[in-house]
C-alpha cells in the first residue's frame, strides 16, 4: 500500500497532466475548435491553468487527461510542432508564471503540465530564464514577452500560439502572419484589464471562441470561498467586474451602460410623416461629424443616420453637399423637413477668414442650423432616461439606434468617465466628467435630446395603417 501511495505521488507531480480535472468552462473551452480562443477570466479563474494545458496538448497532438474516445481528445495539428507562449514580461509573466504552469518543479512537490519524461531540454537568457523548451517528440515551445521589439515576432511560423494577458495589437498581428503558413491556432488567456482593442476587433467576431471564466468557477479547484472572500473585500464595485467576471475593464466607467443589443434594430425606411433632426458637431482642425435622430408618433426615437467628413481639409463645402446627398439618398428627406443644430462654438468667427465663422459657411452653402445646447450634463440625464427599461414591469428603451451606424455604435460602447481607471484604483466614484474622445456624436444626440424633438401634427393613433397604428407596441421595436 505504501508503495501505491508513493507512486500515485510521483506520478501526480511528475505526469500531472494525465490527472488535470478542469471546470465546467475550462471543459468547454478545452472542447472549442475554433482557430482562436478568447479566455476572458476573472484573476485565480484558472485562465492560465487551462492556456497551458492547451500548450501542451498542441505539442503532442492530443489532450491526455481526456478518454481516447472523447471528440475533444484529438487535435488536429501536424506532430512535431512548433509552438509560442507570449507573456508580458521575462521577468514576471515568463519566470514566475508561464514557466512554473508549464515545468512545475516536481521535486519539491510542483508539478507542471509538461511530464518530466517528455522533456527533452531547455535553453536559458543571460538572466537564467528559461526561453526556450524541447520536448521529446520534437515539438518546441519558444517563450517570448511583450516588452520586446515588435520585429522579434515578425520572422518566426507557428502551429500553435499561447498569448497570456492582453497583447499590444502591433504584436498579435505580427504573431498572426506567422500562423497563417501553418494554418495555426492561438488562444489568448486574459484578465481584460487594458489593451480595448481586443473588446473593438475580436469580441465581435463570430470566428472567435469566447469563454468567460468567473472566479467562482475556481471554487473547489483551488480556490476556497475565504479566499475569494477576502480578495473581492478589496475591490471597488467596477474593479469586481473585471477582477471577479472578466468583464472589459475599459467598460467599467461606460456612461452608458444600458445601451446595448436592445437598442439595435435593422434599419427601416423614414417615413414622411415622422419628424427628423439633425447636429453637426463642427471642428477646425478634427473631421465635423453630423448625426439624425427621426421621432415617431409614439414618441420613440431612432438614432438614424451619421457622416464623418472626409475631406483631408476638413473643408465645409464638400461635407455640406454630402449632407444633402446623405439626406436626399440615404433618409428620403428634403432639407426643408429637418431641424439642423449645430455645435455652439459653431458662431464664433473665424479672423482667418474675415470673421466668417464655421456656422456661417454652412449657411452659405444651403446647411441652415441654429446652436445646440451647452448643457453637457442635462444631455447626458436625458439620454439615459431615454435608455432606461425595466422588461419585468413591462417598459422598454425610448431610443433605438439603426445597426449600420458603426461610428455611432463605437462611442456608445467607448464613452466613458474621464480617468476612471485611475480613479477606480484608489476607490474614487466621483465620476462627473466624461472624457473628452469618442463623443462626436453623442453630443449631437444629447443636443438634439435636449432640443425635445418631436413628430409634429400626429397623434400615435392617426399613424397610417401598416406603420404601427392600432397596436400598444412599436412596429419596429416590437415593444
Amino acid at each position: 500500500m505504501a508503495d501505491l501511495k508513493a507512486e500515485l505521488a510521483w506520478r501526480s507531480n511528475h505526469k500531472a497532466i494525465f490527472y488535470y480535472r478542469p471546470h465546467l468552462k475550462q471543459a468547454a473551452a478545452h472542447a472549442d475548435s475554433s482557430r482562436i480562443r478568447l479566455i476572458l477570466g476573472a484573476n485565480r479563474s484558472g485562465k492560465t491553468q487551462w492556456g497551458s494545458a492547451e500548450d501542451y496538448a498542441h505539442a503532442v497532438g492530443y489532450r491526455p487527461w481526456l478518454d481516447s474516445a472523447d471528440p475533444a481528445y484529438k487535435i488536429d495539428i501536424r506532430v512535431p510542432n512548433k509552438g509560442l507562449v507570449i507573456g508580458e514580461s521575462f521577468g514576471e509573466q515568463i519566470k514566475k508564471v508561464s514557466i512554473p504552469k508549464l515545468l512545475g518543479d516536481p521535486e519539491k512537490g510542483t508539478p507542471g503540465v509538461i511530464p518530466t519524461d517528455a522533456l527533452e531540454g531547455v535553453k536559458r537568457n543571460q538572466q537564467g530564464i528559461i526561453t526556450f523548451i524541447k520536448l521529446t517528440n520534437g515539438s518546441t515551445i519558444d517563450m517570448q514577452s511583450y516588452d520586446q521589439p515588435v520585429e522579434l515576432f515578425e520572422s518566426s511560423d507557428y502551429d500553435h500560439v499561447h498569448f497570456d494577458e492582453p497583447p499590444p495589437r502591433p504584436i498579435w498581428i505580427a504573431v498572426q502572419r506567422g500562423l497563417t503558413d501553418r494554418l495555426g491556432h492561438s488562444w489568448l488567456t486574459l484578465t481584460p484589464l487594458k489593451e480595448p482593442w481586443i473588446f473593438d476587433e475580436l469580441v465581435s467576431r463570430a470566428d472567435v471562441g469566447k469563454h468567460y471564466f468567473d472566479i467562482e468557477d475556481n471554487l473547489g479547484f483551488g480556490l476556497t470561498r475565504e479566499g475569494i472572500d477576502n480578495f473581492t473585500m478589496n475591490l471597488t464595485e467596477d474593479e469586481k467586474e473585471c477582477r471577479l467576471r472578466g468583464r472589459f475593464f475599459h467598460l467599467t466607467g461606460l456612461v452608458y451602460k444600458l445601451y446595448g443589443a436592445i437598442n439595435r434594430i435593422r434599419r427601416v425606411p423614414i417615413q414622411r410623416h415622422w419628424g427628423v433632426w439633425m447636429h453637426i458637431d463642427s471642428h477646425p482642425r478634427t473631421p465635423h461629424h453630423a448625426v439624425w435622430i427621426a421621432v415617431l408618433p409614439d414618441g420613440k426615437k431612432f438614432v438614424a443616420g451619421e457622416l464623418k467628413n472626409s475631406h483631408t481639409s476638413n473643408l465645409v463645402a464638400p461635407f455640406a453637399e454630402a449632407i444633402k446627398v446623405y439626406e436626399a439618398e440615404i433618409l428620403k428627406r428634403r432639407g426643408d423637413e429637418i431641424v439642423r443644430l449645430i455645435e455652439p462654438g459653431s458662431s464664433t468667427p473665424n479672423p482667418t477668414k474675415d470673421g466668417l465663422s464655421i456656422k456661417d459657411e454652412f449657411e452659405e452653402h444651403g446647411i441652415y442650423c441654429r446652436p445646440g445646447s451647452k448643457n453637457r450634463d442635462a444631455g447626458i440625464l436625458k439620454m439615459q432616461g431615454e435608455l432606461q427599461y425595466d422588461p419585468s414591469a413591462g417598459t422598454y428603451p425610448n431610443i433605438y439606434f439603426f445597426d449600420d451606424l458603426t461610428g455611432v455604435h463605437h462611442e456608445m460602447t467607448h464613452y466613458v468617465w474621464d480617468d476612471w481607471a485611475q480613479k477606480a484604483s484608489y476607490g474614487r466614484t466621483d465620476k462627473q466628467k466624461p472624457k473628452d474622445a469618442d463623443d462626436h456624436f453623442i453630443e449631437g444626440i444629447h443636443r438634439i435630446l435636449l432640443d425635445e424633438p418631436e413628430c409634429p401634427g400626429m397623434e400615435v393613433d392617426d399613424e397610417p395603417a401598416g406603420a404601427g397604428a392600432r397596436s400598444t407596441a412599436n412596429s419596429v421595436t416590437g415593444y
